[in-house]
């Protein structure tokens, strides 16, 4: 599992976030109520369930901005 997916159960609160699973929000988060995370083992699956979840989110998805070069280049068969 490589990528995490956060998702704000709170409607249009935030977009839907691909984080490496390695990530320190993933690594540190706390379970609450209003928010989930959603494991996939590669990028595409991961974009594709951030797709699908985002679906009922007005705000979208988008690569979590703290991860954005580390996601890119294992997108890219980096490291």
């Amino acid at each position: 599992m490589r990528f995490a997916i956060f998702e704000d159960l709170v409607k249009n609160t935030s977009s839907v976030k691909i984080h490496l699973q390695s990530c320190h929000h993933h690594a540190m988060h706390k379970e609450t109520e209003t928010t989930r995370w959603h494991k996939c083992d590669n990028f595409d699956d991961a974009e594709i369930l951030a797709k699908r979840i985002s679906t009922n989110n007005k705000k979208g998805y988008r690569l979590a901005k703290c991860c954005t070069v580390k996601n890119l280049n294992w997108i890219n068969g980096g490291y």
